[in-house]
């Protein structure tokens, strides 16, 4: 289990200027792009799941995030609306980032204000500090806590705890940090031939 494993090889130490090492982090992030290794386990570390894809970010609250391997899915965000894109079924499902309340992983790296939206404390290891983000409020939030680190400033891995104690694993990697990226390229272009639901 990833949570124990986090626990066993850490030595926990809080502190209270966390959140702003974070902010300063993640501030420096205007735009993200690359791609990713993502892999979920259940609370007993059996595999449930193992994707690859590639993502791009731009604050504040624009992303795309395209599964590629084994199948292909996007999970696109343009700064008001979260699109679901699931070209097997012919199928997009569309939300108000409003009405899902804004609290995701992934809103985590786009806002521009996470302290408002999670409670951030530091978890030290001799090697290497993983910052740990608890949404304020857990009701709006499909998750219970994220991890996440970097290597010299630059995003490296996140670790997902849901509300099953599934955890997901991801492995960021050919990150390419402020690179110019034009806000329609988040822009959703339907189909002609999908289903279209509205939540």
């Amino acid at each position: 289990m990833i949570r124990l494993f986090l626990l066993l090889l850490f030595c926990l130490n809080v502190s209270a200027n966390s959140h702003s090492e974070l902010s300063e982090k993640l501030n420096k992030m205007k735009s993200l792009t690359g791609g990713f290794k993502q892999k979920v386990t259940d609370q007993n570390g059996a595999i449930l799941q193992e994707v690859s894809g590639q993502f791009f970010f731009k604050k504040p609250n624009l992303f795309k995030w395209d599964y590629l391997k084994p199948l292909k899915s996007q999970l696109i965000s343009d700064g008001e609306l979260l699109y679901l894109y699931d070209p097997d079924l012919k199928q997009v499902v569309i939300s108000q980032l409003k009405k899902i309340g804004g609290v995701s992983p992934a809103m985590l790296l786009v806002t521009k204000d996470i302290e408002s939206l999670f409670k951030i404390t530091t978890i030290n290891d001799k090697e290497i500090n993983w910052f740990k983000a608890v949404p304020h409020d857990p009701e709006k939030a499909n998750f219970k806590e994220v991890f996440i680190n970097f290597y010299q400033d630059r995003l490296n891995h996140m670790r997902i705890v849901d509300e099953f104690d599934n955890e997901t694993e991801i492995q960021f990697i050919n990150i390419n940090q402020n690179t110019k990226i034009n806000d329609a390229f988040f822009l959703f272009n339907t189909p002609d031939d999908i289903d279209v639901i509205k939540n």
